[in-house]
């Protein structure tokens, strides 16, 4: 199928097993706005209007906005479409320039450039089904706040009121952050939502929202009772974009009234995951600290609403939390694409240094500035901030901060009870291996640089020699397992393809595939993502089962969202050794068109099974994807199986004692690649990438190997 030009269409296509309306996945909809607000936003025009640009050949020179410039440091390449300081480093293409100007999200820096152009941006398409729920329930999480705030201010709101006052938190704090109160007893809420127009379907739906719980007989009562209410808001869009969205609640227990359980109710509660809110996607204060933390590029990571909500009020409104019992690499994803420099702000006490050890240990190999704060152990940063000079006092616990990489060493060492010199053979060993795996794996998936300051560091702590630490590390990655890939997500540091020699699979390195499938010649329908370990045989099939290797799939799976990517992914991964028969022949069909193929031209009806099944699944994850998200993720996949490349090859230079120049230009190849701000801007760069470090498989052995895997097939 093949999508060209800038009318879209849908057909109704019916196979011999489901019926499925054939139309683009969303993120090719969203391509193509982009290639054609690039074509009309020429980057030296665009960046011209902000900066005084002077031709100097085939490229224009200016001063960088991004820093102190004196020098014209900035170069604009016209024909490349990008730009590069090469003082600061700051560097992209035209959207890129105007969300560094302006602060922007990605899809804010379309509608900008959109709107300078004069080009009217196709509207997402959306389920309308899945749109009208999803206005419903924001819709109803509005007007609960609203009612948790008049309860708030009603005469049964005092002792909410009192604790709030004795807290010390201001007026405007609370008004800023939305806070209520949820009143004692099992049906104040639940009473509220009966005088609805239509009561069953309103407590349903605030089920299922959960801001009411099942009871007995189809009853529902009331899930916060007796607590300070706050309300979790993300950035809105449209109408929403000051006063944001309510997607979810938490709640703290206040003890004004007894409960009629005996047993001692939670200090604090917060809502279920659901349709519109997901803990790892969203920070408290992110929405309301939004203009701070974008101009200062930064944020202050604590651990409680209380604590943020104190800190916006004594000035500090980049303060943020995390959603849930701790920070995950979601979030760590979810922070690197929107700051530069965290602070981790956590209490004395063991659980919180455990805390700020593994959020250290998650931020590790990003290219994050973190720092670690510790306060006094019984000490939080709201009765900090509340205490006699008490904003000086939070500004010296923030001067006196940690880099991640000293805290987790000594943290490490600490956890050993290690000591320089009086130490046990055997506490050594396990230091080393520690050390190796939650420090120096990490950096060294940065770069070279990254990691000879890791070994710096252990050898400053230890006494340790650099070269006997840097060893040891090699040794130790060498006999670890290889990991289980995990494609598509940029913020793994796992490779996203297992170890490959060019060899066909065989049925041994399998053991991980997500699907089996029959023949999809024969017509047995294809039933993707069944989980590890599945095996479903299609009925009818004419010959054994077939693996499709997860790789296979999720490549394929990407060729699809975004087909501009098919040469250079397929460069590194060739189709002809793939060991899925239909895939391989779909990939190939996909090379030889030089895009995805329409479905009259699909005569295999097997090939057109699959390649609807795969659009269907397309279909299906990017109703509920973030559009930043879809945007990206065929070009950071891409980066992903770059990288994993780069660094088989490193390996097998330093294995070989290969001259250090080769491995030092491959770890900054891999270092660029894996920077949070580096995206391709197109598929040229990642060709120039494989031509220059030869990732390409030897075309020969690649037939030979066709060969063999067909024998094996047909066997």
């Amino acid at each position: 199928m093949h999508f060209s030009g800038h009318g879209v269409s849908r057909r109704r296509i019916t196979t011999g097993f489901f019926e499925v309306i054939e139309r683009p996945p969303l993120s090719l909809l969203e391509n193509e706005d982009r290639e054609r607000i690039r074509e009309a936003s020429p980057i030296e025009v665009v960046i011209g209007k902000y900066v005084d640009l002077v031709q100097r050949g085939r490229v224009f020179k200016g001063l960088c906005p991004f820093h102190e410039d004196n020098n014209p440091s900035m170069d604009v390449d016209p024909d490349r479409g990008t730009f590069r300081c090469w003082a600061c480093n700051e560097h992209g293409d035209v959207f890129t320039f105007i969300q560094k100007r302006y602060g922007y999200e990605f899809p804010e820096a379309m509608e900008h450039l959109a709107q300078e152009a004069g080009i009217e941006i196709q509207k997402r398409r959306i389920d309308p089904e899945v749109a009208v729920q999803r206005n419903k329930d924001l819709e109803m999480l509005d007007r609960v706040a609203s009612w948790f705030t008049k309860q708030l201010e009603s005469p049964q709101g005092k002792p909410a009121r009192d604790y709030l006052k004795e807290r010390g938190f201001s007026e405007q704090s609370i008004r800023k952050f939305r806070i209520g109160f949820a009143p004692p007893g099992f049906s104040s809420l639940t009473e509220t939502l009966k005088k609805a127009s239509d009561p069953e379907a309103f407590m349903k739906q605030a089920s299922e929202l959960g801001l009411l719980k099942a009871g007995r007989e189809g009853t529902f009562y009331d899930a916060f009772r007796d607590r300070i209410i706050f309300p979790i808001i993300r950035p809105g869009k449209g109408e929403a974009r000051e006063t944001g969205e309510v997607v979810a609640f938490g709640g703290r227990h206040l003890g004004s009234a007894r409960e009629s359980s005996s047993m001692t109710p939670a200090k604090y509660i917060n809502s279920p995951e659901t349709r519109v809110y997901s803990k790892g996607k969203l920070l408290y204060g992110y929405h309301q600290g939004l203009d701070q933390i974008r101009r200062g590029r930064s944020l202050i990571l604590s651990e409680g609403y209380t604590d943020v909500i104190m800190a916006h009020q004594y000035g500090f409104g980049n303060t943020v939390a995390v959603l849930g019992t701790a920070l995950t690499e979601e979030g760590v994803q979810l922070i690197s694409r929107k700051v530069d420099r965290v602070d981790l702000l956590f209490d004395g006490d063991v659980a919180g240094k455990t805390a700020a050890a593994r959020c250290c240990e998650l931020f590790l190999g990003t290219e994050v500035d973190v720092h670690v704060v510790i306060l006094e152990s019984g000490i939080d940063p709201c009765d900090l901030l509340m205490a006699e000079n008490g904003k000086q006092a939070f500004e010296n616990c923030l001067s006196g901060r940690v880099s991640s990489l000293e805290f987790l060493i000594r943290d490490i060492l600490q956890q050993h009870d290690f000591e320089l010199g009086s130490s046990s053979m055997r506490t050594v060993s396990r230091v080393r291996k520690e050390i190796s795996r939650r420090v120096l794996q990490p950096l060294s998936e940065m770069g070279q640089i990254p990691l000879e300051e890791g070994v710096r560091r252990v050898s400053i702590h230890t006494g340790w020699t650099e070269s006997s630490i840097h060893n040891d590390f090699l040794d130790d990655r060498q006999r670890q397992p290889a990991r289980r890939p995990q494609s598509g997500n940029r913020g793994s540091r796992q490779n996203p393809r297992r170890e490959w020699d060019g060899a066909p699979y065989t049925e041994g390195e399998n053991a991980d595939t997500i699907v089996i499938i029959g023949d999809l010649e024969s017509g047995g329908q294809l039933t993707p993502d069944i989980g590890e370990g599945a095996e479903v045989l299609a009925s009818g099939a004419k010959s054994s089962p077939v693996a499709v290797p997860e790789d296979e799939d999720v490549m394929l799976k990407m060729v699809v969202r975004n087909c501009a990517y098919y040469r250079p992914l397929f460069r590194v991964f060739p189709p002809e050794r793939w060991r899925s028969r239909p895939h391989r022949d779909l990939a190939l069909l996909v090379c030889e068109k030089r895009g995805i193929p329409e479905a009259e031209e699909t005569t295999d009806s097997g090939l057109k099974s699959l390649l609807l099944d795969i659009m269907s699944r397309i279909t299906a994850e990017d109703q509920w994807q973030d559009p930043d998200e879809r945007n990206f993720m065929v070009p950071q996949y891409l980066a992903e199986i770059l990288v994993a490349e780069l660094e088989r090859k490193r390996d097998a230079l330093v294995r070989e004692g290969a001259d250090g120049g080769r491995v030092q230009s491959l770890n900054d190849q891999i270092q660029t690649l894996t920077s949070s701000k580096f995206l391709f801007d197109n598929p040229s760069q990642a060709d120039e990438i494989i031509n220059r470090f030869e990732l390409e498989p030897n075309r020969s052995e690649m037939t030979n190997s066709s060969e063999e895997q067909e024998s094996t097939i047909n066997e």
